[in-house]
């Protein structure tokens, strides 16, 4: 498979890794088990645009900056930093995630991990092929 492809690959499943991990934390509801956090019931809407462009926003650039057919060297530059901040961004996360009493995060964070480890080193090898 060409690289390109690969890294395409790899930001879908980024964007499917993040939509599992939300699923599974709003799974214990099916069995009655309240999940809600306790506030005062005031939503911070800068928590709500972060997590919104970590985990759609962000991917879909990537996904743009592969699909795109520009000569210039910019495109593969920002799909680096991108796929390289998102890397750092899941092993921070499983960091501050884990130990969780949600047995599905320990193979969701984990496969983040690797997913974007490998999204990272493949978008830097891009990069230099580029």
């Amino acid at each position: 498979m060409e690289r390109r492809h690969k890294i395409i690959t790899l930001w879908l499943m980024i964007m499917c890794g993040f939509a599992s991990h939300s699923l599974t934390d709003f799974l214990p509801m099916c069995w009655g088990k309240d999940v809600r956090i306790a506030t005062d019931g005031v939503v911070d809407q800068s928590m709500i645009m972060c997590i919104v462009t970590l985990s759609f926003l962000i991917p879909v650039i990537g996904l743009f900056c592969m699909l795109t057919d520009v000569k210039s060297k910019a495109v593969p530059m920002c799909n680096a930093v991108l796929a390289c901040l998102i890397a750092l961004f899941n092993v921070a996360h499983a960091c501050m995630e884990l130990p969780s009493d949600n047995a599905g995060q320990y193979v969701i964070m984990p496969m983040m991990i690797i997913i974007g480890a490998a999204l990272a080193w493949h978008s830097v090898k891009y990069l230099k092929e580029n």
